[in-house]
């Protein structure tokens, strides 16, 4: 009743009250977040004492996560017209009709404010100041500093030494990025504050069997004309070799969880480049005959590689495809979590088609994550089950953590609870590695690919700077029921199967055919 841009504010109201007269049969995390909803309907309405006595039954409840318990605090001080994950639509951007004036100090919130605009001609010391504030706040907000072996003293003293020799707005700016991209945390940038990369538009390339190859080639493009075809290999990019070329972006390119993700993600920017100009590549056909080319960097969207296909046919909805293998199996594809109760109910919809199937094959390759969908793991569970342990910050220091186990009951009409197979890859990342981290923590599901992403890091929180920067950073991270942590290490596959270069030209999936032989044996 209150996500999205048409509200029932009443309905919702009242169902609140209801609920927050019942407060030990709700517990503390659900009454908090009741409280803090009907602040946000009375602030929404223009009611700020009566918004602030609901705040202030918030911040009194022991229990409840710091996430939520941050935002009613901020709905202490300042009025809470928009929640995150009440008001963004999916793939949206926040557009207030008027912006936040700076602050004159930092401080941390749990959601960011409207539209803030970048101070700029910062003096020497306005830099210092916020290079400080930022670095303190990171300090007492970042929950994964112990987990990953970060020295953040360490890191401090080291961008203090090149902060001095840092001139210009761009430059210091960009200083704090590379600052944040040192927590190599895919949830934590820089909100509103992000440097432009310019790529040629004509050609995408990806990463396989190790190796910088092309992809997609737009039809009718120079590139085309010059015989460059899915399949060429990229040998080098402006002189420098791929290897060097992933350095030299680096600085430019947002941090990821993982290595191996990041170098994904760098080479699909192989052939970027901060600044318009063009890129001089040189490539190799599979026959080995080699290719010079110098491409205009435009800065539009590149062309895509083909979708990915299956011999079999699918029913196509906006998340959820399905269909029935060949073998007599199911195949669900879930390409996105980018959206909540439309997702659970397209997956409804497809796994009561395949009700009497003799096993499933649930496919999450280049999902890349969105919403936490605890209703779809819960129609694949026999009983109550334990799923995940999340860690949450609960004081200044890195080791003040606040562990919880968080338990998934079976949902839905009825259960689907013969052998599933989970297909992933080292795109799946976010609520997409949460989804197969609590599937596997239930043992249901036997799964096939590489190693995930491993960006799975919980809550987030919200810096803001005096010169107007906000700066999202984690303050939990998730670990599976064995307290494996997903942050970093992924989810690794019981059956590693990494896709080659022949499968791609041949649109074979060998990922699904060791699936599926799992599955039948």
């Amino acid at each position: 009743m209150l996500t999205g841009g048409r509200k029932d504010a009443e309905a919702a109201r009242g169902l609140l009250l209801e609920l927050v007269r019942h407060p030990q049969e709700a517990g503390p995390e659900t009454i908090v977040y009741a409280y803090v909803y009907l602040g946000y309907i009375e602030d929404r309405a223009g009611n700020r004492k009566l918004a602030s006595e609901w705040f202030r039954k918030a911040v009194a409840v022991d229990g409840a996560s710091s996430g939520i318990l941050s935002l009613a605090r901020e709905g202490l001080e300042r009025p809470v017209t928009w929640i995150r994950h009440l008001d963004e639509p999916s793939g949206a951007v926040r557009a207030p009709a008027v912006q936040t004036p700076r602050p004159a100090k930092a401080y941390v919130a749990a959601d960011p404010p409207a539209a803030m605009a970048l101070a700029r001609n910062l003096s020497a010391s306005e830099r210092r100041e916020n290079f400080e504030a930022l670095w303190s706040a990171i300090d007492t907000t970042y929950a994964c500093f112990q987990l990953k072996s970060i020295d953040w003293a360490e890191i401090g003293r080291r961008y203090r030494s090149r902060l001095e020799s840092i001139h210009g707005d761009d430059a210091f700016y960009a200083l704090l990025s590379q600052l944040v991209n040192e927590l190599e945390d895919t949830h934590s940038w820089l909100q509103n504050y992000r440097r432009t990369l310019w790529e040629p538009a004509d050609v995408s390339i990806d990463l396989l069997e190790q190796r910088p190859v092309v992809v997609a080639v737009r039809a009718g493009s120079a590139v085309a004309a010059a015989g460059v075809a899915p399949g060429w290999e990229v040998l080098s990019v402006d002189g420098l070799s791929p290897a060097a070329k992933v350095e030299v972006l680096r600085q430019y390119l947002h941090a990821c969880s993982s290595a191996r993700a990041f170098r994904r993600e760098a080479f699909r920017h192989l052939l970027a480049a901060d600044q318009a100009s063009s890129a001089d590549v040189q490539l190799r056909s599979p026959a080995g005959a080699t290719k010079s080319l110098t491409l205009p960097r435009t800065g539009g969207s590149r062309a895509q590689p083909a979708t990915r296909v299956t011999d079999f046919e699918l029913v196509r909805q906006t998340f959820v495809d399905f269909g029935r293998h060949p073998s007599g199996l199911g195949y669900i594809r879930i390409k996105s979590f980018n959206g909540r109760e439309e997702i659970s109910g397209e997956f409804d919809r497809a796994l009561e088609a395949l009700r009497d199937t003799p096993g499933l094959v649930l496919d999450i390759r280049d999902n890349t994550g969105g919403f936490g969908q605890p209703r779809i793991v819960g129609r694949l569970l026999r009983k109550r089950t334990l799923v995940a342990i999340s860690y949450v910050k609960s004081g200044p220091r890195h080791s003040d953590l606040r562990k919880h186990e968080v338990y998934l009951d079976p949902a839905g009409p009825w259960q689907y609870t013969r052998s599933v197979a989970l297909l992933v890859n080292d795109v799946t990342g976010s609520a997409a590695d949460l989804f197969a981290c609590e599937l596997r923590s239930a043992r249901r599901v036997v799964t096939a690919g590489t190693t995930t992403h491993g960006n799975l890091s919980g809550v987030a929180m919200f810096v803001v700077l005096p010169c107007g920067l906000v700066v999202r950073v984690s303050n939990g991270y998730i670990a599976d029921a064995t307290n494996r942590p997903i942050e970093g290490a992924g989810n690794v596959p019981d059956i590693a199967v990494e896709p080659t270069l022949e499968d791609f030209l041949t649109g074979k999936d060998t990922v699904i055919e060791k699936a599926v032989s799992a599955l039948q044996k």
